[in-house]
């Protein structure tokens, strides 16, 4: 399938996180597309190319978000789209595997609005 400039996916169960990132992402004139859980998001994935992913930490069937990341990044189609990870409670462990799987950018809860919209138009400014 075709990619499509517009589209933003959003992997998150948190309905709070999931509506703050729609209202972002369509100021940016994306559309956002929600899926709650990384199974459903990567079945999105097989037919549309959106051009940002944002993914909250999440875990499923041996499946985590830094898992999620390294996988999209290595399909020729994806790697191009910024994945910008969301975490709760970050420690450099975590941190450290989330920017080894390739993760464009890591994003602390609460998230501070000004600063993550400077990063969106960063990351979606870059030619890719």
């Amino acid at each position: 399938m075709e990619p499509n400039d517009a589209l933003a996916l959003i992997v998150s169960p948190n309905p709070t996180l999931k509506t703050y990132l729609e209202l972002v992402f369509e100021d940016f004139g994306l559309t956002p597309y929600t899926a709650p859980t990384l199974s459903e998001g990567l079945k999105y994935l097989k037919d549309h190319t959106p051009r940002v992913i944002a993914l909250d930490e999440l875990q499923e069937n041996g499946l985590d978000s830094a898992g999620f990341v390294w996988r999209i990044k290595r399909i020729k189609r994806l790697k191009h789209a910024p994945a910008i990870q969301i975490v709760h409670n970050p420690n450099e462990r975590d941190r450290l595997t989330m920017e080894i799987s390739g993760a464009d950018r890591i994003v602390e809860l609460p998230i501070k609005d000004r600063s993550f919209r400077g990063m969106l138009e960063e990351l979606l400014s870059i030619s890719r």
